[in-house]
Parts: C-alpha cells; sequence; structure tokens
C-alpha cells in the first residue's frame, strides 16, 4: 500500500518549499520523498510509492526539463490508479499554467524553439502542454495560504490520506462494512456537494460495468477498468474526510477518459443523464419500450451479473440486481438459474464457488431478515459437516482456501417492505439480492444507501440502452407512438436491436444506415444482411481476435457496400497512421490523405473534397470524434477494414507487388508500384475502378502491351516517368478521363505518341527529360490541357549528322500559332539546349505567343538574348523562371546539378549566365525578381551595379558562381544606398577569386537565416561590425575554403565589453580556413549553438567560452589532434582547463578515411535531418547547398603555406561532369 508523498519542485525555489510544505509534512511524521534524495529508488518508483502528490509550481518550474517530465509522470501515474494530487501556486496564478500564458507560456516556447528541428523532443513538449494544462485543472492552493485551507489545514488532509485504509473484509455485515443506511441517507442533507458527487460516480460506475460487459471492444478497454477498480477508494474518501476530496476531486482526469472513450458514439443526451447522475436511462413519460425487447434487457442484465461472478478483474462482494416487476423477477431467477446450470456443465462451479445458495425471501412479509439468516446458518452448518468427507480431505489446503466461498443468492419480496441488509451476517462469498424497484417516492430516497452500500446495482431497464441507442439514432418514425409510422419497420427495428445482442457499435452503424429510411422493403434487407454472413469474408480471423460476427456483418455487408469507393480507399489508407486507434487531429488526417491522393486535383482543391469525406465518415460513425477534434477508427472497424484490404485492398503501396505477382487489380482504385523492378506488365488487366497508376522508376521496363489499358475506363492519373519506354500502346486511346500523363525521364522517347492527342480532358502533361525533337500542331487538339513540360534538350547530338538530321533541324521547334491556340494554360516549361541556333530564331515568336495566355501564371524559358526581356510588359503578372543570356553547354559546373535543378523551382528567378554590364532587359526584370543566379558575370563589381533600389524590394535568395571581376558583394559607400536593407534570407557564394568583403559601407542583412562561402581566396572581410550587429535571423553560416579569413567579424574595436546578440544562430560550419584565430573576434557574443564543425584550420588554438556554449549544444566535429591540442583560458575556464563535460559533444572527424568519406560528408548527415521539416524553398535550397561533398587530398597537408587554396586546386581537378542527355540514364532510385 502506498504510504508516502511526493513533492516535485523546483530546485530554485527549495528554500520556501521546505520552510512552508516539506518541514511541516515531516514534523507530522509523514515520509516525504523528492527527487535526488532516495537512493533506493528512483523518481519513477518514487511517485508509485506515493498516495499524495503535490506539485509547487512556481515560476521557474517549467523552465526546468526535470521538473516537467516528473510532472509527466506524475499525471500518468495519478490517471492509472488512484492517488490524490495537490497543485500549490507559487507566485503564479492557475490560468497562466493551465493556458501556457505569461511566464509558462515563454519557458515552454523557449523549449520549442530549442527542440523545433527534433520531432521527437517536439512531441515530449507537447506531452509538457498536456500535463501542465491536467495538474491545473486540480482545485490547489496559493503557497500564502498553504498553511490552512477553508476549515482544516493541508497537512492534516495530507495526514488524513494517509490514515485512511480501503480493504474489503470477506466476512462482515453491510454495517461493519458501511455503516448504518439511514446515516449514509442523511449524508445527503448534510452535505449535499459530496452526495451529489458521490450518486454521479455510483451511476457512473454502474454504467461504466454494464458497458464492460457488452460485446463491444474498446481501445480504452483498460482505462474503464482502471476506472472500475479505483472506485472503492474513491467512495471511501468521500463517506469519510471532511469535504477536501470534493474539493480535489482525484477521480476527474479518469472519469474525463473514461467517458471520452464512449462519447464518440452515445448520443449527447444518454451520456448527458449519465454524467448528471440519473438512476436509470428510461425515466421519461415519452420513452417507449416495444414489448418485443423486453426479454432481450432480462437477458443482458443476467449476462451481465454472470460476467461479474466469474470476472477475474471485477471483484464485487454485494450485488443487487432490480427487475420492472414481478414477472421479470421470475424470468431473471430463471435464467441465472440456467446461467449457472450451465456454467457448471462448462466448468464445474467450485472453480470458483463451493456451491451457490439460493434463498427466496418473497413470502416472508415480517421478519425476512431472520428467515434469511437461518436460512445461511443451516447452509454454513451443511458445509461444516462435510469438512471431514474424503474428497474435502483430498483437496489441496491452498486450493480449499481459494474455493471456499459462497455465492449467496437472497430473492426479496415484491412489497416495499425491503429486506434489512445490515441485520444479516453473510458467510465469504458474493451476495446477490434480486428485487425489484420501487414505486414510492419515499422508498426510491432510501435507496441511495442502498445502493451506496452495493458494489454494483445492475437494473434491467438499463438494458434498454441499446433500443435507446437505435431509437435515437435512427430518427422518431419508428416511435410506436408515432402517426403514420409502419408496424413492419417498428417490428423490423425491434429485431434489429435483438439481433445485435448489445453490440452498441453495430447498433449505431445499423441505425445511422437507416436514418430517415421509411421503405420496408429495404429495413428488411438490412436485417437480412445483419443476419447472414457474407460469403466473401473470413470470419476466422474475426474469430480469432474476438470481434463479434453480428459487427462484421454490420460493417462488411451493410456499410462497406453502401459507401463510396473514395471512403473506401481514405479508410485503407488511415490504416498505417500512428495512432489512429487513439485519436488523430482530423486536419492532420485530411492532410495525411492529401498527400497521398492527390494525383487527380490540386492539393488545395483536394484538401477541400477530402474534409467532405471526413465528415461523411463521421456522419456515418464509420471514424468517430472525441470533443477535441481529434478522430478515431474504433478497434473493431479498424481491424475489419484491414481484413478487407488484404482480401480486396483499394490501394497497393510501393513493394506490394513485385515484377512477376502483378494480378488482381479488379477492386484497385489506387495502384503505386514505385521502383519496385518491374519488368513487364499484364496484357489487359481488367480494373474497373483503377484511378490512378504510378509506375515510375521501373527502369527495366522496356514495352507496355498493346492492350494494356482496354479494361481501365475510370484511370485519371498515369505516370511512367524514369521507365525504359520508347512509345506507347494503341490502347492509350482508351484513357478517356485520363487527367494527368507524366513521361519525365523517359529518354528513349524522341516523338510524341499520337494516340496522345486524342485523350480530350488531359490537364498536365510531362516530357521534360525525352529526347522529342519538336512539338507537333497535333497538340492542340488538348483543348483541356493546363499543364506542359517540355524538354528539346540534345535533340541535335542525335540528329547532327545525316541527310535526315539536316532536314529535321530546319524544323521549327514549337510552329507558330500552336502555344498561342493552348487557350486553358496556366504553366508551361520549355528546356532546350542553350546551343541550339534554332531556340534563337524561334524564342521571339514563342515569347509573344506566351506572353498572350490570359490564364499562363508560370512559365519556366530559355531567353538566349537579355534584350527579349523587355518583351515582358510591367504590368504582366506573371510568375517567370528565367536562365538569360547565352552560353555554351559545360563539362565541368562550380555549384552541383542538384543545386541548379533546385534554383529552377523558385518562383520570380533569374539566371543571369555570362552577362556583361547590366542590360536594360535585366533591369527592367530585376524589381520582380525573388530569387538570382549570377553565373560568370564578366564585369561586374558589385551587385549594387544593379541598382540596389531594385533589389532591396524582394529578393530572398542570391546565388553567386565565378563572377571573377567582382570584389564586394554589395557596395553602398558611394551611393544614396548606404542605409538599404535586404529582405535576402540566403547567400550562396561559389569560386569568386577577387572577393574581398560581404559588404562595404552599407546597411543591415535583418532577414539573412543562411550564408555559405565556398572558395574565395582573397575574401577577408564577413561580417562587420556595423552588419554584425543585425542578423536576428541569421541560423547557419559555413565558410570553406577561404585562406585569408582570420575571424567572422572583423572590428577595430578589441576592448569593446557590449554584448551581440545572435539568438537564431545554431549551425558554424568552419572548413579549410589556414588562417582563422577566432570566432567572434573578442566579442562577447549571445547565441543558441547547437552544431559546431571545424576542418583543417591550424590556427585556431583556442575557444572562448562565448564561442563554445553548452546550454543548446549537441555536438562539436573536428579533428582528434586539435581538438586535444586546444588551449583553454584559466581566467575562461578555470585551472581544471577544459571541463570534461565537453568530451560528450565532441565527435572526431576520421582523417585516415577522407578519401572515402570527407568531412563536410559526415557532417551531411545532420544536415539532411535538419532539414527534413523545412517548408520554404529558400531553406531548401540551403540543404541541398550544404550536401555538397567537398573533394579532399590523397595525403594530409597544412594549407596555410599555399600559395594557392589545395581545396581549390582538387575541386578544379575532380570537379564533377555534367553528362549530356543522350548518354545519361536517370539511375534508378531507391
Amino acid at each position: 500500500m502506498v504510504s508516502a508523498v511526493f513533492v516535485s519542485f523546483n530546485d530554485e525555489d527549495k528554500r520556501d518549499t521546505r520552510a512552508f510544505v516539506l518541514d511541516p509534512l515531516r514534523s507530522r511524521g509523514i515520509q516525504v520523498f523528492v527527487k535526488g534524495e532516495s537512493t533506493t529508488f528512483d523518481m519513477f518508483q518514487v511517485i508509485e510509492r506515493s498516495r499524495l502528490i503535490i506539485v509547487v509550481l512556481s515560476k521557474n518550474y517549467a523552465s526546468s526539463i526535470c521538473c516537467l517530465r516528473e510532472l509527466v509522470a506524475i499525471t500518468n501515474a495519478v490517471e492509472s490508479s488512484p492517488r490524490f494530487l495537490l497543485p500549490i501556486f507559487y507566485g503564479v496564478h492557475q490560468y497562466e499554467v493551465q493556458f501556457q500564458n505569461g511566464c509558462y507560456g515563454q519557458a515552454i516556447s523557449k523549449h520549442e524553439e530549442r527542440f523545433r528541428e527534433h520531432k521527437e523532443r517536439m512531441e515530449e513538449v507537447q506531452r509538457w502542454r498536456e500535463a501542465l494544462t491536467r495538474v491545473a485543472a486540480f482545485p490547489g492552493l496559493l503557497m500564502e495560504n498553504a498553511k490552512g485551507f477553508g476549515y482544516f489545514s493541508f497537512i492534516q488532509y495530507a495526514v488524513d490520506i494517509l490514515n485512511s485504509e480501503f480493504s474489503t473484509p470477506q466476512n462482515e455485515t453491510i454495517f461493519n462494512k458501511y455503516g448504518k443506511f439511514e446515516d449514509i441517507v442523511q449524508y445527503k442533507d448534510g452535505d449535499e456537494v459530496s452526495y451529489k458527487e458521490l450518486r454521479g460516480l455510483i451511476r457512473l460506475r454502474d454504467f461504466i460495468s454494464l458497458v464492460l460487459t457488452y460485446p463491444v471492444k474498446l481501445e480504452e478497454d483498460g482505462v474503464l477498468r482502471s476506472w472500475i477498480s479505483s472506485f472503492p477508494e474513491w467512495k471511501a474518501q468521500l463517506l469519510s474526510t471532511d469535504g477536501f476530496s470534493v474539493i480535489c476531486k482525484p477521480w476527474n482526469l479518469l472519469t474525463e477518459k473514461a467517458l471520452g472513450c464512449m462519447k464518440g458514439f452515445m448520443p449527447v443526451e444518454i451520456m448527458a443523464e449519465i454524467e448528471s447522475g440519473e438512476r436509470s436511462l428510461f425515466n421519461r413519460h415519452n420513452d417507449v419500450i416495444p414489448e418485443g425487447l423486453l426479454p432481450l434487457s432480462v437477458d443482458l442484465a443476467v449476462d451481465q451479473l454472470i460476467q461479474t461472478l466469474f470476472s477475474v478483474d471485477y471483484s464485487a462482494r454485494y450485488i443487487r440486481l432490480l427487475t420492472r416487476n414481478s414477472s421479470e423477477k421470475e424470468s431473471v431467477v430463471n435464467k441465472i438459474h440456467t446461467a449457472l446450470k450451465d456454467k457448471y456443465n462448462m466448468f464445474g462451479i467450485d472453480k470458483d464457488f463451493l456451491t451457490d445458495v439460493w434463498i427466496n425471501a418473497l413470502t416472508c412479509e415480517t421478519d425476512a431478515e431472520v428467515h434469511v439468516q437461518e436460512e445461511i446458518n443451516k447452509v454454513m452448518v451443511s458445509i461444516s459437516m462435510t469438512e471431514d468427507d474424503d474428497m474435502l480431505t483430498t483437496v489441496d489446503t491452498d486450493k480449499k482456501k481459494r474455493s471456499n466461498r459462497l455465492l449467496v443468492i437472497v430473492v426479496d419480496a415484491d412489497s416495499n417492505r425491503k429486506l434489512d441488509l445490515q441485520k444479516v451476517k453473510f458467510p465469504s462469498g458474493i451476495v446477490v439480492l434480486i428485487a425489484t424497484e420501487s414505486s414510492t417516492q419515499a422508498v426510491k430516497d432510501d435507496d441511495f444507501g442502498i445502493a451506496c452500500t452495493m458494489d454494483l446495482n445492475i437494473w434491467t431497464q438499463d438494458h434498454m440502452l441499446p433500443w435507446k441507442l437505435f431509437y435515437t439514432y435512427v430518427g422518431s418514425f419508428i416511435s410506436c407512438s408515432t402517426v403514420g409510422s409502419s408496424m413492419t419497420i417498428q417490428k423490423i427495428a425491434v429485431e434489429i436491436v435483438e439481433k445485435s445482442h448489445g453490440h452498441l457499435l453495430a447498433i449505431v452503424l445499423v441505425a445511422k444506415h437507416l436514418r430517415y429510411v421509411k421503405d420496408d422493403k429495404y429495413w428488411e434487407l438490412v436485417l437480412d444482411k445483419l443476419s447472414n454472413p457474407n460469403p466473401f469474408y473470413d470470419y476466422q480471423d474475426c474469430d480469432r481476435i474476438g470481434i463479434s460476427r453480428v459487427m462484421v456483418n454490420a460493417f462488411v455487408n451493410i456499410i462497406w457496400e453502401d459507401i463510396d469507393d473514395e471512403l473506401k480507399l481514405c479508410l485503407q489508407l488511415s490504416l498505417p497512421v500512428h495512432n489512429i486507434k487513439n485519436g488523430v487531429r482530423d486536419d492532420i488526417l485530411v492532410s495525411y490523405w492529401a498527400n497521398i491522393l492527390r494525383y487527380t486535383q490540386e492539393l488545395g482543391e483536394y484538401k477541400r473534397q477530402l474534409q467532405y469525406y471526413l465528415e461523411e465518415l463521421l456522419d456515418c460513425f464509420v471514424l468517430l470524434k472525441f470533443e477535441s477534434r481529434e478522430v478515431y477508427l474504433p478497434i473493431e472497424t479498424y481491424d475489419i477494414i484491414k481484413s478487407l484490404h488484404i482480401s480486396k485492398p483499394s490501394i497497393i503501396w510501393h513493394g506490394a507487388l513485385g515484377s512477376t505477382e502483378i494480378g488482381q487489380w479488379h477492386s484497385l482504385i489506387q495502384m503505386e508500384l514505385v521502383n519496385n523492378n518491374i519488368c513487364e506488365l499484364p496484357q489487359s488487366p481488367d480494373c474497373p475502378k483503377l484511378k490512378v497508376l504510378l509506375l515510375q522508376g521501373n527502369a527495366d521496363l522496356l514495352d507496355i502491351p498493346d492492350s494494356f489499358f482496354d479494361h481501365m475506363p475510370l484511370l485519371q492519373h498515369l505516370d511512367l516517368s524514369y521507365t525504359s519506354i520508347r512509345d506507347l500502346p494503341p490502347s492509350l486511346t482508351k484513357l478517356m478521363q485520363l487527367k494527368k500523363l507524366y513521361l519525365k525521364g523517359c529518354d528513349l522517347i524522341m516523338e510524341i505518341s499520337p494516340q496522345i492527342f486524342q485523350l480530350k480532358n488531359l490537364e498536365e502533361l510531362d516530357l521534360d527529360g525525352t529526347l522529342i525533337t519538336h512539338l507537333p500542331k497535333d497538340i492542340r487538339e488538348l483543348i483541356n490541357l493546363q499543364r506542359l513540360a517540355l524538354c528539346f534538350d540534345a535533340y541535335h547530338h542525335v540528329l547532327s549528322h545525316g541527310n535526315k538530321g539536316r532536314q529535321i533541324s530546319n524544323t521549327m521547334i514549337i510552329p507558330s500559332g500552336v502555344i498561342s491556340d493552348l487557350t486553358q494554360l496556366n504553366y508551361l516549361s520549355l528546356d532546350v539546349d542553350p546551343e541550339d541556333e534554332q531556340w534563337s530564331e524561334n524564342v521571339n515568336s514563342v515569347l509573344v505567343e506566351i506572353l498572350g495566355l490570359e490564364k499562363l501564371k508560370t512559365v519556366s524559358i530559355y531567353v538566349p538574348k537579355a534584350d527579349l526581356l523587355e518583351l515582358i510588359p510591367a504590368e504582366k503578372s506573371l510568375n517567370f523562371r528565367l536562365v538569360v543570356g547565352h552560353h555554351m553547354r559545360r563539362l565541368i559546373s562550380r555549384v552541383t546539378p542538384e543545386l541548379e535543378t533546385k534554383f529552377k523551382d523558385f518562383d520570380y528567378s533569374m539566371k543571369f549566365v555570362n552577362g556583361v554590364n547590366v542590360p536594360n532587359g535585366v533591369k527592367m526584370i530585376l524589381s520582380r525578381v525573388k530569387a538570382l543566379y549570377l553565373d560568370r558575370h564578366m564585369t561586374i563589381k558589385s551587385l549594387s551595379d544593379f541598382n540596389l533600389r531594385n533589389l532591396r524590394r524582394g529578393l530572398k535568395v542570391c546565388i553567386l558562381a565565378e563572377c571573377n571581376e567582382m570584389e564586394t558583394i554589395f557596395d553602398g559607400s558611394n551611393s544614396a544606398d548606404e542605409d538599404f536593407s535586404l529582405m535576402l534570407e540566403l547567400l550562396s557564394v561559389f569560386y569568386m577569386k577577387n572577393l574581398r568583403s560581404i559588404c562595404q559601407g552599407c546597411g543591415s542583412f535583418s532577414y539573412l537565416k543562411y550564408m555559405a562561402l565556398h572558395t574565395c581566396p582573397m575574401l577577408n572581410t564577413i561580417f562587420t561590425l556595423r552588419t554584425f550587429i543585425s542578423l536576428p535571423f541569421l541560423e547557419e553560416i559555413s565558410v570553406e575554403d577561404c585562406p585569408r579569413v582570420t575571424t567572422l567579424i572583423s572590428h577595430d574595436s578589441p576592448k569593446c565589453k557590449a554584448a551581440y546578440f545572435l539568438p537564431k544562430l545554431r549551425v558554424i560550419s568552419l572548413l579549410y580556413l589556414p588562417n582563422l584565430v577566432n570566432i567572434f573576434s573578442g566579442l562577447r557574443v549571445e547565441h543558441v549553438l547547437e552544431e559546431m564543425n571545424f576542418y583543417r584550420c591550424p590556427k585556431l588554438r583556442s575557444l572562448s567560452r562565448s564561442e563554445l556554449p553548452w546550454q543548446y549544444l549537441k555536438f562539436i566535429k573536428g579533428e582528434r589532434m586539435w581538438w586535444e591540442a586546444l588551449e583553454w583560458s584559466v581566467s575562461e575556464w578555470g585551472n581544471a582547463r577544459r571541463p570534461k563535460f565537453f568530451e560528450q559533444f565532441f565527435k572526431p572527424i576520421n582523417v585516415e578515411a577522407d578519401m572515402m568519406n570527407p568531412p563536410s560528408a559526415q557532417l551531411n548527415i545532420y544536415h539532411r535531418a535538419m532539414y527534413q521539416g523545412v517548408s520554404s524553398t529558400t531553406e531548401l535550397m540551403t540543404k541541398l547547398h550544404l550536401e555538397t561533398p567537398l573533394l579532399l587530398p590523397s595525403t594530409p597537408f597544412p594549407l596555410s603555406d599555399s600559395k594557392e587554396s589545395e581545396a581549390q586546386k582538387r575541386k578544379a581537378v575532380i570537379e564533377p561532369i555534367v553528362v549530356p542527355p543522350l548518354l545519361r540514364r536517370k539511375p534508378k532510385q531507391v
């Protein structure tokens, strides 16, 4: 028995906590636990051993992770078993804790900011929030009032709790156990609040016990059983304490969970009656019970009794079964006789009871108690006389002890004069009292005293719950009192409830299905489906896991056959969703569906459609919903859907079928066989429901059978990207519903199949990465085409020889008038070879036609001459992705192909290649650019040459590569732009031979988040003090191969003592910086660094306290030799020099493995995890940029003596090669 007090508090509040809480408790001899004091038990064991838990919620409490973890353990312990919890609010208001406002909101926000990139830690923070909300919901004390609360001291309250005992003797009178009935009845008048609370808890106990005996399976079954086991202690507290229990209400959390289990499918009015403590569900005049259902209520009540008697989880001593009248009581007695006999025949009654004793008090109008006692005494004498029998003496002693229990069943009289049980002394075992409900109000009032003494009250009338559930959901038109209602329907309704035999969820499903249906024939059909098994369903599996067959029939035969294929698909998609059986936020579930099913519509539009599907599933009770907006699949529904998915799937996910296992596709709505090593397809699969077919990434797939699409009339989305097909089969024309066709990366396709032009409903066509030579005029037949991606790249590499090549080369890539005929286009991407002279002649007319498309919103196009940009009107609202400037195909690229590809996806982006000066067309478009990429500009000295006033409006991403005349990126020293502030968020620089500084004489980078500088041999100034003080959003900085850099901050005030703040800085990477001597140039900088990466920085010989934090640090990476050689200042770090706890953060880079696994590649593990949750394209760019591998020397050598950066030499020699498309094959995706 737990008997201690656990006190949770922040160590910073220990002084006051000891004075006002710990010492007073210990002075009364109470054992008090606090964290860290016990050497025998850990914190969780201490909490488990404590009956009373006190939480001192101060201003500092939520700042401590240890305290918050304690709090989660405390709330779990309180919910799982009966304990008292008392919050003490110390300097904070209750609402601040409950809703995380004020200092609690700030503390939790800091935790969220710290762990925002870590999914598991963010989930833990959410648990902290929930724990704070739950604890604050308990009535508590203010610290200043801790010495007294109302009429009693909270210290005395603790003493009362720890001294109370809640055991139940096996041989006593009810008076010994509970006190006199009249005292309990008078308790109602003496403490009205406690009376109402106890009455409600008793009613809820009886209702939960009833539900647990019904065949419906609940995921929260353990919560309900835990509530039942905790009830005796709560009842004893309410009957014995001075009222503090009603204020504290230790049952609140578990009661809320228990009610939440049932609120998903129980009508609101029924739950309101239960929560209010109403004695009966049917206590209103308009509740009409069909006569045909009365035997069912008796059967269910008797079944509840039998289950309780033989339950190993529920130890009831006194049980009362109340009937409506004497005839019903007679029926109950007969059925109990029969049920016990059946149990005896099956198991032998002595397994649980020595014998069952029936005592009939029906005829005893006076002195019934004497008669009952005499009957009990006779039985006890008879048992005593048989103890010497050989049969008993051969029984094992332990077995005799276990079996020596009686089942005493007393049948009370029907009169209002009830048997006074407190005058009867019962033997060990279980006592069952069978009686009729009282008809007079006075006796009903006294009934509370009897009900309170019982461990369980069973009302036959309560077992009309299945009918009330059905009646409530199906509609009042089946009522016997409704004019015009069909007697046939009423009769069938009774049969449906009888067939369900108490399975509440099956009743609800059928009722919601039949609401407002007035067709007799359809009701008969539903009854037939409920009664008969489905010939195509395997019932053995449901029998094995304990699912009622009536539930299977209700769901499979009635609900599943009725709902649309789209709803079936959503339900099957929900199966792998985490916590779908316990509760998932509805918006999260819809987003999950949308991410998988958005193949046929735009995401926003499809989410709205899926929200409608969700409402439909909730409306028919296939999905249930908590009050907290969370939806869930009941455990039985989940198991049945899982079984249906295995036998007749609506969707097949990746890898579900191998290359030779494709077969039964008849029931499929969506099939995803991405990267599945498929090399052949069936000739003509029968797929009448298939809407989505994804076959991309199957590089071994060479051909599609001619009749493959013959039986896919509903197909809307077809993806054959990155396969090895050369053309499309004739049966493609049968896909009249097809809206999306993707052939991206199919680099063996050299012309557009004419079958495509017959797909009149086609809305999206992706031919990027194919080798088509020109766009046929027949494309204008696709009158509904909205998105078109074309690639004419490298076709002249194929056709550069022979007469045919010369003939085709004279053909225009895009014939005149074709683009203008595609009036529905809203997205157009044209990828051409920059060396193609035909495009230079064609682009002018194509651009004019593009600008004439009224619905076009996004265009990606290569413009060889910058003056063509002058054709774009300033008022034209168009999202452009431009590549500007004539250039040749490069075999060596300073920027990785992945980074260049990702840049193409930026909205309002421009890549300016081989530029000279600043053409007028570029100036005109620049003010609308959000992402700028300058590649090999010949003359520009700084971006200020573009006029900073144009750039400052919306430029967020800037990539610079090989602009060898550039000396500073931003120069405002000689212009009116000196005080400008850029909106720039990402800056990446590659191979800038003459770059010396980032900013010269100019304003701030207030929005900069990520900066990466690669191979700038002349760079010596990164930040000045002026620019450094305005970086509130800087999260990550990476500097690589810049041999002249000595520090990140250059300033002339070495004695500056002011503190500077980089509140978001989390990651620093400093690689190949041979002259780096410090990080922040001696400045005191406050930051939240989590990751620090160093490599080949030989002159960085010490780290200051401001450069090496530990509050948020996760790891430091660098060479082991460098780490061991670091000098630690005594003035900063003390005589111990390097603190020992830093060793846990250091992760060495293996220099010997550099050739195979360079340092940056080792660091990329972090970057990949870091950017998984990033949504913006600029942050995604940073991810790709940081994942660029560094190529290292074959032997390690110092970089400081090198005249030219060795890293630069290596990269120039071992540069990645961009392979022409003809020679490039898409690697098989994994």
